[in-house]
């Protein structure tokens, strides 16, 4: 038998065992109820748990590919060529960083608010 087609009976043996349209005992009709949220909560914890797992993971190894320079590591000389200077990269890193750190704290705050949690 192949994993699907064994998962598959263990599904339905499971739905035919949380089937409690038909019980007519109050109590037994709760403990019924309770294991199918206690599942289906377990289930949503370990799909958040693994999606949390996989973000931070994505994070580690996309913080390794690459590392903006400082502006303090950038030659602040003028470039050469052009009678009026040149654009300050020093003053371009700075702003694409600010601009970075800002969408990444509206990301935040966008993903808190959704999910119902406080910024604050």
């Amino acid at each position: 038998m192949s994993s699907q087609a064994c998962s598959s009976s263990v599904q339905s043996s499971a739905q035919d065992e949380d089937d409690w349209t038909a019980v007519t005992d109050p109590g037994e009709r709760r403990k019924i109820q309770n294991r199918i949220a206690q599942r289906k909560f377990r289930d949503k914890v370990r799909q958040q748990r693994e999606n949390n797992d996989r973000a931070a993971e994505n994070q580690r190894q996309a913080a390794g590919t690459y590392r903006a320079p400082d502006p303090e590591d950038v030659d602040g000389g003028t470039e050469s060529g052009l009678p009026w200077g040149s654009i300050s990269l020093g003053h371009i890193i700075k702003t694409g960083r600010a601009k970075e750190q800002n969408s990444r704290e509206t990301s935040l705050y966008a993903a808190a608010s959704k999910a119902g949690g406080s910024s604050r």
